[in-house]
């Protein structure tokens, strides 16, 4: 979902030797970008979009071997996410159910530990506690505005890690929540606010929905990659993305085409513009048209992740009955899935590095991080383990126009201070719109929330134009 300017892009004056005008620019070819292309489009819209990258998808994208398309960034979509089930219909593009055979693992002390063992990995009681607990505490924060939920600010203040060490008792309950902290946001318990990590409960569904697989957030995959849907949709635009194509400015403009887009080779003036970048990206688009405002964006960025692939002839460890699926109480390698449906009798382990794990796995050196993934693997797998095809690694910090996955992750105090959220508004308050899924109250993280934040911005343009009698030719 980006189209602003890269991070490091000095104060350049953009040469412009494209002059064109349309209805509206989209800025950014990921799922909120092009959503919302796709929609304006079929309401008569002149819409050119326009991306930094060489690629549309933004935050989705795939690697390619062995005949296969691993999603190296989003690609999980869900029972209750309707509108990206709707566009992969309308695509052609069937669904793969993600569920794997088999008993889990769990490596969260001395030793693995499988599911169907004697001896549970945690303790249930405390832990289904503490999932209760979290579950009932985000039915009282509204999606629609977190910041008038009952006590907003202190529960603002209060870390996901202080309150687990004040309100948990047991160690299985605080280990749990860690994880959880871990896996949904990519970041550490200790920089993420309660209230935020209950918005992003209550948005998505609910706890026990946001972790299911079967049935749950996780439920399928798009064939082919997430990245294909992108693809399609841009494909079937009328007018070709622009890619490799920075926007840098978003000045005024005149008459009926208020605003005039500029980046290097760019000059595009139109009626309307859909920001649908991630907030660091977007709050480096230098000068916006008088009246304009910035959404306010979270100071702490994004999420930290890299995402693995192991891909195997056969997915051996079902010899052993296990599912592939594994989940760790250290990292660097804490969450494993199995991603092996539909690939052709290859095996595919699916790794995640997460938080502070990431920056550290990052840092590291390639035969280094190799060596600390096998090793993890052979441990909980056996000695195949060390012999993949493939190890693929897709780093989302490197990446300069999004910085980070799965999605923005606020600083303590941040939603109690930085004003109302950026959906708040039924209305366009100017001919600027900001989409992608930090700007949906729904499944915000998800491509549900990406998809929805760009057909909103869609529809509110179209309902503005019809409101003022517009006259689109």
């Amino acid at each position: 979902m980006t189209g602003g300017l890269p991070a490091g892009t000095g104060p350049v004056e953009p040469t412009v030797d494209v002059v064109d005008v349309v209805d509206v620019v989209v800025v950014g070819a990921g799922l909120a970008g092009l959503a919302a292309a796709t929609e304006l489009e079929a309401a008569g819209r002149r819409v050119q979009v326009v991306e930094a990258l060489p690629r549309v998808g933004g935050r989705t994208a795939s690697h390619h071997r062995y005949g296969q398309a691993l999603d190296a960034g989003g690609a999980y979509v869900g029972t209750r996410h309707t509108r990206v089930r709707e566009l992969a219909r309308r695509f052609g593009l069937p669904l793969i159910p993600t569920a794997a055979p088999g008993v889990n693992l769990y490596d969260l002390r001395s030793e693995p530990v499988r599911a169907d063992a004697g001896r549970p990995a945690f303790n249930a009681l405390a832990v289904g506690d503490a999932l209760d607990r979290l579950d009932d505490l985000a039915a009282d924060v509204p999606p629609t505005d977190p910041r008038t939920a009952a006590d907003a600010a202190e529960l603002d203040r209060l870390t996901v890690a202080g309150w687990a060490a004040r309100e948990l008792a047991h160690p299985d309950a605080r280990l749990l929540v860690d994880l959880l902290v871990r896996q949904m946001l990519a970041a550490d318990p200790a920089d993420v606010s309660l209230l935020h990590l209950l918005f992003y409960l209550s948005s998505g569904g609910g706890l026990h929905y946001l972790t299911a697989f079967s049935g749950g957030a996780q439920q399928d995959r798009i064939a082919g990659g997430a990245h294909l849907l992108a693809d399609r949709m841009a494909a079937a635009l009328a007018r070709p993305v622009r890619l490799g194509t920075p926007v840098t400015d978003l000045r005024p403009g005149d008459g009926s085409h208020p605003v005039r887009v500029v980046g290097p080779g760019l000059a595009v003036r139109c009626a309307w513009v859909v920001v649908a970048v991630p907030p660091g990206p977007a709050a480096r688009i230098r000068s916006l048209p008088p009246g304009v405002r910035q959404p306010p964006a979270p100071a702490r960025t994004m999420g930290a992740t890299v995402k693995l692939h192991l891909v195997y002839d056969c997915p051996f460890w079902t010899d052993a009955g296990l599912s592939g699926w594994v989940t760790a109480g250290t990292g660097p390698l804490r969450y494993v899935v199995d991603d092996s449906a539909g690939r052709a009798g290859l095996g595919v382990l699916v790794g995640f590095v997460t938080g502070p794990d990431a920056h550290r796995y990052a840092a590291q050196a390639p035969a280094v991080r190799r060596a600390a993934v096998l090793d993890r693997l052979a441990g909980w797998f056996g000695p195949a383990a060390r012999r993949p095809l493939a190890l693929l690694e897709r780093d989302w910090q490197a990446e300069p126009t999004v910085e980070g996955c799965y999605a923005a992750v606020p600083e303590p105090g941040w939603w109690t201070t930085a004003g109302r959220p950026a959906w708040s508004a039924t209305a366009p308050d100017g001919p600027v719109l900001w989409a992608g899924t930090e700007r949906s109250p729904e499944f915000y993280g998800h491509l549900e929330g990406a998809v929805r934040s760009g057909q909103r911005a869609a529809r509110q343009i179209v309902a503005a134009d019809a409101a003022t009698g517009r006259v689109v030719r």
